[in-house]
């Protein structure tokens, strides 16, 4: 951490480090300079002494005083400057850092609050760590100068002092510590009440807001958690506070000690009067910050020293190698293969896939089937490799999965997904996204929205394609849900990726308009291979090979008429499907369930 701001700025970092070297030299040369004055003086009025004598010394407290000032006003401006050269390097390495994580640390809960704790504030704790480990090195640079001068003086006193500050600097290394143990439990009850602020806040939650008012129910929880969380941080600031302030109490009575054995020495002549005064004035200043300066200063370089270890245990997760490389474009296979494949998400003991075997084949159409929770969407995020914890293998080609790389990986498929992405740029922004690795045009662009059945949102936004979705930006327009859906679908469409995999995009939708989607999907996908993951059954006799998931497992797989014939789970399932469908208020059958509904 110390070298950190070195490799981030090694101008700003120097500034700062001259800069609390001189400050903790003068205390001790000022004593002498002290001490000279104050002795001329009283020579001059004891006429043993011309009054062009002190000139010198007058210069050199001056020049001191000078230099406190000027080089306030001077830090004060370059700190501004280095706090945002600061943020500007470091922020940007967190976001790099978190887009390069493993996919597992993305989802786990302990990740999350460490980087709520680490991320937002990087730029500030790494400047605020190194202006604190220069505190500490300015005010023992100006302890020891004030003990080596004390030494020469009178030795036993100069020990005292240092003896005595020792059990002071530990209380407030205990106190910096307990500090951020509290901002550690704080983190998750933080977690929790900014969570309520924002949906009390939010556009997306206007509507419910407005029709179920919750607002008071929910300010009360966001009230309650922020008082909570504002006395036990007052509980542990106030306990700190009576430790620290019983160390200015023990530092007072030390300055008052120090005084009180000086005066002997000076009574009896072995300090001279000037000496004396120069070093009480070091010894009061010392005082002040051994009572509460250092105390807050060795505070806080020990809550520091706890951000580090958690600064240092983010930076430890694993992550991607060329994690933000663009997919390879033209990747090709001609098989996946699924062979004895095990997997359990990280932290639970619950196999979701158990031993499944399956393989796809290039050009031909899939749907996964099966009940919520059966393992479908893990299933994809296998193949995406989201996840390689598992048992087993998964060969491209007979290749392991594993083995690729990011880039080939990503290549490999384009997703849409149940919770796709929204993103608050231009329509045409949007669908690039889908084909930035490959080299483009505007009419690609323009066919994917066509084919993806946007050609009539397109009509009605101000300025076409370019206009800004969302109201985040000026002039942005919202669309409706299904539009999202169906620019998500283009950004699959405009992909150079071999396989195309719809996982529940439609799940909103209803039964007969999901059916309308895929249908749709699998005449834009003819010619390639494509995967539909559902737990409704309208689509899938557009499907060459049906995997039905159970527990885990492959329980049927074939076409359509072949598992209607084998009147298995699928059947069952694809009946009464047709069945609820039939009794349904308006009657309407997904394309494909008439026959079964009629059976």
């Amino acid at each position: 951490m110390v070298l950190l701001p070195f490799r981030v700025s090694p101008f700003y970092s120097a500034i700062f480090a001259l800069q609390r070297i001189v400050s903790g030299l003068l205390p001790a040369l000022q004593i002498f300079v002290t001490a000279d004055f104050v002795n001329t003086a009283i020579a001059i009025l004891n006429n043993k002494a011309e009054m062009q004598e002190i000139y010198v010394p007058i210069a050199l407290l001056a020049a001191m005083m000078a230099y406190s000032v000027v080089i306030g006003a001077l830090m004060e401006f370059v700190n501004c400057r280095a706090n945002i050269y600061y943020r500007k390097k470091l922020r940007p390495e967190m976001v790099e850092k978190r887009a390069r994580l493993e996919y597992r640390h993305i989802e786990d809960q302990k990740t999350a609050d460490l980087i709520n704790r680490v991320c937002p504030v990087i730029d500030v704790n790494v400047r605020e760590m190194y202006s604190r480990v220069l505190e500490v090195a300015e005010n023992l640079i100006y302890a020891v100068g004030i003990i080596i001068t004390l030494f020469t003086q009178v030795w036993w006193v100069a020990l005292f002092i240092a003896v005595s500050s020792v059990p002071i600097l530990i209380i407030a290394t205990k106190a910096g510590e307990k500090s951020y143990e509290a901002d550690r439990e704080m983190s998750k009850i933080d977690r929790r009440a900014w969570y309520l602020s924002d949906v009390l806040k939010s556009r997306e939650a206007v509507e419910e807001r407005s029709i179920y008012e919750y607002t008071e129910k929910l300010n009360e929880q966001f009230a309650e958690r922020f008082e909570y969380a504002r006395k036990f941080r007052l509980k542990v600031s106030a306990k700190n506070f009576v430790k620290l302030k019983m160390g200015g109490i023990i530092t007072s009575i030390l300055s008052t000690v120090v005084m009180l054995a000086m005066l002997q020495p000076v009574i009896q002549g072995k300090i001279d009067i000037g000496m004396f005064i120069g070093i009480m004035v070091a010894v009061f200043g010392l005082s002040g910050r051994l009572s509460w300066g250092v105390n807050w200063i060795v505070q806080e370089l020990a809550r520091k020293r706890e951000y580090l270890k958690d600064l240092t245990e983010f930076l430890e997760l694993e992550e991607y190698e060329d994690a933000n490389v663009l997919p390879e474009n033209g990747m090709a296979f001609k098989t996946i293969e699924f062979k004895n494949v095990s997997f359990m998400y990280p932290g639970t003991e619950k196999l979701i896939l158990d031993d499944i075997s399956f393989v796809i084949e290039s050009g031909k159409h899939y749907a996964f089937v099966g009940v919520n929770g059966a393992g479908k969407t893990t299933i994809t995020k296998l193949i995406t490799g989201l996840y390689t914890n598992y048992e087993g293998e998964i060969l491209v080609d007979g290749r392991p999965l594993r083995s690729l790389s990011q880039a080939e990986i990503k290549g490999l498929s384009s997703v849409v997904y149940q919770d796709f992405a929204k993103y608050y740029i231009s329509m045409y922004e949007n669908i690039e996204t889908g084909c930035l690795n490959q080299e483009h045009d505007r009419a690609d662009i323009m066919n994917a929205a066509e084919l993806a059945g946007l050609s009539d949102a397109i009509e009605k936004l101000p300025d076409g394609i370019d206009t800004p979705l969302g109201k985040i930006l000026e002039k942005g327009m919202d669309i409706s849900g299904g539009e999202w859906q169906r620019v998500a679908i283009a950004r699959s469409i405009v992909s150079s990726a071999p396989l195309r995999i719809l996982d529940e995009p439609t799940a909103s939708l209803d039964p007969v308009s999901e059916s309308m989607v895929y249908r749709k999907f699998e005449q834009i996908s003819r010619g390639m291979t494509t995967i539909f993951i559902s737990h409704r059954l309208g689509s899938t006799k557009l499907a060459d090979v049906i995997y039905v998931i159970a527990d885990g497992r492959i329980a049927e797989s074939g076409s359509h008429e072949e598992l209607m014939g084998k009147n298995g789970i699928y059947a069952e399932m694809f009946r009464a499907q047709a069945e609820w469908y039939k009794n349904s208020e308006s009657g309407e059958l997904p394309n494909g369930m008439e026959v079964a509904a009629n059976a």
